[in-house]
């Protein structure tokens, strides 16, 4: 498996993808070059088998914060449970600490599995609502959650220790 950035010819393989999973199309505008979204994909034998990207939120909207955001990421149902989910996300975790000490990410309440994978990125629920952004939930509620990156909560941990802020 191979993890890299996705390429604006990548849009019928993950559009395909996306079809098998039931979710909506892409439009080929998210693969547009853009120094604030990083868009990944999951390439097995040369098909395109997963997809994830990021997002840039610039301004608060509660509940959501200002930052950056995982957005959706999908698997191809034929390669569910090998461990590509985790692994778009790590990468796009990693690209986000080039740029912020934390990152964010929503998903549905019933949802978790998602939940438990990114508990293990260390991320913690902070707030619940109807609607989030421009998503709704799909019968219960939301759920955002936050994670710091390591260095900077051990950072802050020890400031604040010592009485620094």
């Amino acid at each position: 498996m191979i993890i890299r950035r996705a390429l604006p010819d990548d849009v019928l393989g993950i559009n395909g993808m996306h079809a098998a999973c039931g979710r909506s199309l892409w439009d080929s505008r998210v693969l547009d070059e853009d120094p604030d979204r990083c868009v990944v994909v999951a390439v097995i034998d040369g098909e395109i088998v997963g997809a994830g990207k990021t997002h840039h939120q610039l301004e608060d909207v509660i509940p959501a914060r200002a930052g950056y955001y995982l957005g959706g990421v999908s698997v191809h149902p034929d390669h569910r449970r090998r461990g590509i989910g985790r692994a778009l996300t790590a990468a796009r975790i990693d690209w986000v600490w080039e740029r912020s000490d934390t990152v964010l990410y929503f998903t549905d309440d019933h949802n978790v599995a998602s939940m438990r994978m990114h508990a293990s990125f260390g991320f913690e629920e902070i707030a619940r609502s109807s609607a989030i952004l421009d998503a709704r939930a799909d019968g219960g509620a939301l759920v955002l959650f936050c994670a710091q990156r390591r260095d900077a909560r051990s950072t802050r941990d020890a400031d604040s220790l010592t009485g620094r802020a």
